[in-house]
């Protein structure tokens, strides 16, 4: 056998040298090329251990327009069902208080007279209300005509968001509504179909602010979303949608994305994903709500908002829509992912109904979030619920069950589906329904989004708001037989408003 040679001694040594100064400088190298993410988390400021979590229904009906309920009713059950914070919004009726009759619209409530009966809508004597507001009031119980009976176990009283109204009261062909709050914007005014950016400047520039409703009844006329689920939505909806959040950001401040029971809105989850696409680049994050839009006793749970709150306020309470510090749950899911992933795998609407479970708050719900920014991760705590599911630009990049309650994202991962771009959003779901949390904008260090072209969208709703307008002014603003049906039909003084 051959000795080495000095010089081949002498080239292994450096080869081994070279060698280790590699596998030493391996990781080091790795992680140069890993992005390093900031996390733009909205639940940032949220002190876990002392801040308060609110139930909260933002939209939802009395027999003021077209529910089944008088304002005292309505009061009693959300009181007994442990609800915090509660929006009245009637359909073109502000919210006067729940102690004040409001202006009421005696055509609507003709036309929905299996509803209302045109019966009185008993508001609360003062007493009353301010018992309700500072949680003293005896009426801690309620009996529902199914036989259940609500006991409310909260020691807070219960807060009436000012104002509530759903705006564009009525429009032809389908429904086009959105919730407005804090202003004195809308009152009996009828909507123009797909007109959503007229009632939105009008809250903004009444100081208030407003959520987009159930907009699969828009986007689907016929009502019938079950045939479009798991797919991408028409752009011109997300690009519309998205020029009207970033034209009127900081008041229109998100949309429903799971109404009720989720059978016209099963697809709003995807084209939420695709208006996020287009302002999140633009600097303007909407956020997702979910509401019970009840009309009757049934209904007031459905779906609801958990908001976390350092104070018991209407003022911490209007913060914390504005900064997106709450959690959106639903008893329903209808909803598929683009990859035909179930949102609720197995979920059967009629078990619901079967078992009464809609009355019951064991859904699933998030305690706690920790987002540690030089790792790039992402930890939840949640309760009543097994499954996490992350998603990034509309695309599951992640699911998985959760261990004693907790699951973390790790964003360098490579199991991920998907590498993670412009923001990641999460969900949790277990036996008795689905908590959405709000999206985290995911920078990078060192880059910038491209801005996205959002132009302006011109329809059928832009031609028929202005010759509306145009014959409002020529031939009925000074008309008297106009003047009396507005004022007796729609419940308004019609020449109050007169510029």
């Amino acid at each position: 056998m051959k000795k080495f040679s000095l010089k081949n001694k002498k080239a292994l040594s450096v080869f081994l040298s070279v060698l280790l100064i590699m596998l030493t400088m391996a990781p080091v190298l790795a992680a140069a090329d890993e992005k390093n993410y900031i996390i733009d988390n909205p639940y940032e400021e949220i002190d876990w251990d002392s801040w308060g979590e609110y139930k909260t229904q933002l939209h939802c009906h009395t027999n003021a327009s077209d529910g089944f309920l008088t304002i005292d009713e309505f009061v009693r059950l959300h009181y007994a069902a442990n609800f915090d914070i509660v929006a009245l919004t009637d359909h073109g009726t502000i919210n006067q208080g729940w102690n004040n009759e409001p202006e009421l619209i005696p055509l609507l409530r003709l036309i929905k007279k299996d509803r209302t009966n045109m019966a009185d809508v008993i508001p609360l004597t003062q007493e009353d209300y301010e018992a309700y507001l500072d949680g003293t009031n005896e009426n801690i119980t309620y009996t529902t005509k199914d036989g259940y009976t609500l006991t409310r176990t909260h020691e807070n009283g219960m807060l009436d968001v000012p104002k509530g109204i759903e705006l564009n009261m009525a429009t032809p062909f389908a429904d086009c509504h959105l919730t407005g709050y804090y202003s004195d914007y809308g009152q009996g005014l009828a909507g123009v179909f797909g007109d959503y950016e007229t009632p939105s400047k009008g809250v903004m520039e009444a100081g208030g602010f407003s959520y987009l409703s159930h907009v699969g009844e828009y986007v689907y006329i016929d009502k019938d979303s079950e045939k479009y689920v798991g797919q991408l939505i028409n752009d011109y909806y997300p690009t519309k949608f998205a020029r009207l959040f970033i034209d009127y950001a900081g008041s229109s401040l998100g949309m429903g994305i799971n109404s009720a029971t989720d059978a016209h809105t099963r697809c709003d989850r995807i084209l939420y994903d695709q208006i996020l696409q287009k302002t999140i680049p633009n600097g303007v994050v909407p956020w997702g709500n979910t509401f019970a839009d009840s009309h009757s006793e049934t209904s007031v749970n459905d779906a609801y908002t958990m908001c976390w709150m350092p104070e018991f306020t209407l003022e911490a309470f209007r913060e914390s829509q504005e900064k997106g510090q709450f959690f959106s749950i639903s008893h329903f899911s209808n909803g598929v992912e683009l990859n035909g992933m179930e949102e609720m795998p197995g979920f059967v609407e009629q078990d619901v109904y079967d078992t009464k479970a809609y009355w019951l708050d064991n859904t699933p719900n998030v305690s706690r979030i920790t987002v540690d920014q030089d790792a790039d991760t992402i930890t939840v705590e949640g309760t009543n619920a097994n499954i996490i599911t992350w998603v990034s630009n509309g695309n599951v990049i992640k699911r998985e069950n959760l261990v004693d309650g907790k699951a973390t994202l790790d964003l360098h991962n490579d199991e991920l589906l998907n590498e993670p771009y412009l923001y990641v959003r999460f969900y949790l779901s277990g036996d008795n329904g689905i908590c959405y949390a709000q999206p985290m904008v995911l920078n990078v260090e060192g880059e910038e989004f491209a801005p996205v072209n959002v132009p302006e969208t011109h329809d059928i709703s832009t031609f028929l708001r202005s010759l509306v307008t145009v014959i409002d002014d020529f031939f009925f603003k000074f008309n008297p037989i106009i003047w009396a049906f507005k004022y007796f039909a729609l419940g308004y003084n019609p020449i109050e408003r007169l510029n």
